[in-house]
């Protein structure tokens, strides 16, 4: 049984899914890939264990998003659009 803040991460994870499937990827292998790694984990009671999951799955999503936002901010200053400048 998944607690409140893996239940959190899952469906943090299910939606990022989506998003990336929105940018150009197939939404149905994606969120299958999230299913199939929680899935895969369901069985774990080692709570150190767990806490490395989570903490692996929170990267990736970090990951992501921090390589979505430098995508988006260098699309911005190679149409001129830099926010910076005031």
């Amino acid at each position: 049984m998944l607690d409140k803040s893996q239940f959190t991460l899952y469906r943090d994870c299910l939606r990022l899914a989506d998003y990336i499937s929105t940018q150009g990827g197939n939404r149905r292998v994606l969120r299958d890939q999230v299913r199939q790694a929680f899935r895969k984990n369901k069985d774990e009671t080692d709570p150190q264990k767990i806490e490395e999951q989570k903490e692996a799955a929170v990267r990736g999503l970090s990951n992501y998003m921090f390589h979505e936002a430098q995508r988006l901010a260098k699309e911005e200053v190679q149409k001129g659009h830099d926010k910076f400048d005031g």
